[in-house]
């Protein structure tokens, strides 16, 4: 998800300042640092909270597709006009497009600052699977 200058915390780094790699910060770098006990609670709450929105935006698609209770121009209007119900509906679909991809990135974010990373995590799989001889 990105915002109008690029990606949401562009230029801004995330820090565990318990971890080997988060000692050193980049020159004039600006961001966040915490211990990664509370970097890792963030996390959760970060997921958990992705997820309620996930769940969300899913069911949001009904408020954009509401008809009219009558073919009249007032129920018409209410429904389909400016400010109507499907374009409220519309508007509040975006927002939580908006907040869940904020909390994608933030996740990515924080997961690459405490060294969790998909890609490390699926070599691990890999290599686990390969020395048990069940190679995929």
């Amino acid at each position: 998800m990105t915002a109008p200058g690029g990606a949401i915390f562009s230029g801004i780094g995330f820090w565990a300042t318990d971890m080997p790699s988060g000692a050193a910060r980049p020159a004039g770098g600006q961001g966040f640092a915490m211990s990664s006990s509370e970097m890792r609670a963030m996390l959760k709450k970060a997921e958990d909270l992705r997820q309620t929105i996930g769940t969300q935006y899913r069911t949001a698609s009904y408020l954009s597709r509401a008809d009219p209770p009558a073919d009249e121009p007032a129920s018409n209007a209410a429904v389909n006009g400016q400010n109507g119900v499907n374009e409220t509906g519309r508007y509040y679909e975006g927002h939580l497009r908006y907040q869940f991809g904020y909390l994608t990135e933030l996740i990515s974010r924080l997961r690459k600052a405490l060294g969790i990373t998909e890609a490390v995590d699926q070599q691990a799989a890999a290599d686990t699977s390969t020395k048990r001889g069940i190679a995929e």
